[in-house]
């Protein structure tokens, strides 16, 4: 038998093929109503089990980044007596041949199956193929115990999962842009705020400033509308930024965040303060976002806790921090510290740690303020969530 498939008792009345049917259809109904593949591949193998009578049974999705089958949803039957599955590596079993082929094969005798997985015992078995999602294993203890029936029922079973597996991934898909539609329109109603009084602001006392100094011919008042404008720029190019971080991370390569966080500590004007990279991970990510993920968090780190500050880059279980030895952000401001318009200085944006925040939702990763070790600023980034 293969490992997927265990013998089992298989003497039991079976119902007839049309209330087996059915009883198919209900559980169709079911896995349309799912939302992702894997309640798809759940239903379908407790399908596989009250409806078509293979209490062993095993649904593997194929992962295409490993370019593995992957146990996704095992029968009780297979768990109790064969404990945890393993993924199949790519041509190690006959699951390949199906999936690669798009056919359901049936196997009378499973001792006579060609591939790298140890049988004992003998037994039949159906492997049947979910289009691009994976494939669905069915066995019994009896040589030549899958019959006619049992195999188109199989196919029955195999193209409705297929076609729920791809109607929960629109489903997936759909909810991915009206989740990405809603943060742009969030950042929208962010820069018309910008625009309608941020920006305003400076640009309304640099005119008054140049006005009185034309006015009364006094040069004297220019350098406060310099500053002004100066400050404007300083909201601009945060705006700017806000604008191209915020968008969803399309492509991503593994990226190495200690030699990152290097080059961005390289541009941050700070000669008394010291950088630690302590086991920093390797990500994936976009290298340039990331890069101004980590200036930003360092800028702000020398701009809030001083010049001669020390930040801390390492690695988490799930992700990497960034940490100072500053005086940090009291508990309950924390979460209002990752909006537009936080900050402690007076010539602040208030945009640095907003876009540290939209950088990190971008790549999938939550952001969570925390007092570090020396009771500063702690920057953490899970990954763990990530799609």
């Amino acid at each position: 038998m293969s490992e997927d498939v265990t013998p089992v008792d298989t003497s039991a009345t079976v119902p007839s093929t049309s209330v087996r049917l059915a009883n198919l259809h209900e559980a169709t109904r079911t896995m349309m109503l799912a939302e992702s593949r894997e309640t798809v591949a759940r239903t379908a193998a407790t399908a596989a089990t009250d409806v078509l009578g293979f209490p062993m049974n095993t649904v593997r999705l194929y992962d295409p980044g490993t370019d593995r089958l992957m146990p996704t949803a095992v029968s009780a039957g297979v768990e109790e007596v064969a404990g945890e599955r393993t993924p199949y590596e790519r041509g190690e079993t006959i699951q390949w041949e199906a999936f690669d082929g798009d056919e359901v094969l049936v196997f009378d005798d499973v001792t006579e199956i060609d591939d790298d997985v140890p049988r004992s015992g003998s037994g039949s078995m159906l492997v049947a193929p979910l289009g691009e999602h994976g494939v669905l294993t069915l066995g019994s203890t009896t040589e030549g115990g899958i019959d006619p029936a049992d195999v188109e029922l199989a196919r029955v079973l195999a193209a409705n999962v297929e076609a729920a597996m791809d109607r929960a991934r629109r489903r997936a898909a759909l909810g991915e842009r009206t989740e990405s539609l809603r943060r742009k329109n969030e950042r929208l109603d962010e820069f018309a705020s910008i625009v309608s009084h941020d920006l305003r602001n400076p640009l309304n006392v640099a005119r008054g400033y140049v006005e009185l100094a034309i006015e009364e011919d006094d040069t004297d008042e220019l350098p406060a509308a310099l500053d002004a404008l100066d400050r404007m720029e300083d909201l601009v190019d945060a705006t700017l930024s806000l604008a191209r971080e915020g968008r969803d991370v399309e492509e991503t390569e593994p990226t190495d965040v200690g030699d990152l966080a290097r080059e961005a500590w390289a541009v941050v004007d700070a000669p008394a303060a010291t950088l630690v990279v302590e086991d920093a991970p390797t990500v994936p990510a976009d290298p340039e976002r990331l890069r101004t993920l980590l200036e930003n968090c360092l800028r702000n780190a020398v701009d809030h806790a001083g010049r001669d500050v020390t930040v801390v880059v390492g690695a988490t279980p799930d992700g990497f921090f960034v940490a100072d030895d500053g005086p940090g952000i009291p508990e309950g401001e924390r979460e209002a510290a990752l909006e537009r318009g936080y900050t402690t200085a007076d010539d602040g944006t208030g945009f640095g740690l907003a876009i540290v925040a939209d950088i990190a939702r971008a790549h999938g990763w939550t952001t969570e303020l925390s007092e570090s070790a020396d009771g500063g600023l702690r920057l953490t980034f899970d990954g763990s969530r990530q799609p």
